[in-house]
């Protein structure tokens, strides 16, 4: 996807692993959400996929349990704050 986004737009790119220690840690403190919604705010084009690959490498479908479904790339076009009973 990086690759992709930076052919369409002549920037640069940079990638997140949720999975990373040091990512998680900016999760879990707010870091990260706050970088993100700066970054979209200031005309960064965002994306993001869920790579799900079974014991023998192979490419597996399905869904995550929050609706992404495996595989596939996103855009990120908005992010808003919401309380729990406000979900989308």
């Amino acid at each position: 996807m990086k690759e992709g986004l930076v052919d369409i737009s002549g920037g640069v790119s940079e990638e997140f692993n949720l999975k990373a220690p040091e990512t998680r840690d900016s999760m879990e403190n707010g870091v990260f959400w706050k970088m993100m919604k700066n970054n979209l705010k200031q005309g960064y084009l965002i994306g993001c996929a869920n790579s799900m690959k079974n014991e023998d490498g192979k490419t597996e479908e399905g869904t995550g349990p929050n609706g992404i479904t495996f595989n596939h790339a996103y855009g990120l076009l908005r992010m808003e704050d919401v309380t729990a009973s406000e979900q989308l």
